[in-house]
Order: C-alpha cells, then structure tokens, then sequence
C-alpha cells in the first residue's frame, strides 16, 4: 500500500466526484474535506491483500476508486462474501459494532482507501455535526442494504430445503 497526501487527490478527482460517492452524500465540501484531510489515504494495487484477522477494528474505509473483494474467514476457510466498490464503505460495521477485524480483503481493481479512524470520527462529530448526522445516515442505510442482501442469500440457499 502506498500513502498518498489528500490534496493533489482532491485536486485530481474534485470534489464533485465525491459528492457522488454514497457515503458522502449530502455531505458539505467542509465535511467531506475534514474526512479526506484528517483520515489516511491509501492506494492498494491490484490483487494486494489486507489482512488484519482478529485485530480490534479501531477504524473503517471508505473505497473512493476501485473494487475490493472482501473473504470472510471460517472455521475451514475464506469465503468470498462481496464486493465494495467506489462510495462503499469497509469495516464500519466492525467499529461500530466492537467486533475484530475477520477477514481478508483483496484489490481487484487498483484502488484508493480512506481510512477513517475512531479520533476521526469523533472530531466529526464534535466539529461537523450536521455532516456527521448524515454521514451516520449514509453508514446507517449501506448495513441495511448489506442485511437485506444476506437475507436474500438465506432464502434463496434454503429455497430447495
């Protein structure tokens, strides 16, 4: 992974990019700055793999360009459960929910991570409240999407049951 520095980012995509993005949607340029400026950004190459099993999740992502594959482990082995793509967010469900990191992630595409940690989060909070809701809002509505999935993934693997 190579770090990258937020501002030429901002400059190359601009910010109507990512405006576009869903977990930054209906978020101001000042919060959607604060993310890209306070968090960490990252370049992942193709096919390279992030592995932190059972490390405590102290942050999330948020994919701004590319797909990543994440691998659920199990008892027996990885198994591939979905894709994020740009806008998506990796990992909050973890944060939030205090629950280690349990899997593999792996770049299909080149990709660009921003890492949003929990003293980032925070600052969020205290500094952009506004943004900070909707931000909430948007994490809030992609688990839902993500549980509806998984629901349907029961159903239809317990439909010739």
């Amino acid at each position: 992974m190579e770090r990258l520095e937020s501002q030429p980012l901002i400059d190359e995509l601009g910010l109507p990019y990512f405006r576009e993005l869903a977990t930054f949607g209906a978020l101001s340029d000042q919060g959607i700055l604060a993310l890209l400026r306070g968090g960490q950004l990252w370049r992942v190459a193709v096919g390279e793999k992030l592995i932190r099993l059972n490390e405590a999740a102290e942050d999330f992502q948020v994919v701004l360009t590319g797909r990543m594959a994440f691998y659920k482990q199990g008892e027996q082995a990885e198994v591939f459960t979905r894709h994020f793509c740009a806008g998506d967010q990796v990992g909050f469900d973890l944060m939030i929910g205090m629950i280690p990191h349990n899997g593999t992630d792996i770049a299909e595409q080149e990709s660009i991570l921003l890492t949003v940690d929990k003293a980032l989060f925070y600052r969020m909070h205290l500094d952009h409240p506004a943004d900070f809701g909707l931000l909430m809002i948007n994490l809030s509505r992609e688990l839902a999407r993500e549980i509806a999935l998984l629901e349907d993934a029961l159903v239809e693997g317990s439909a010739g049951n």
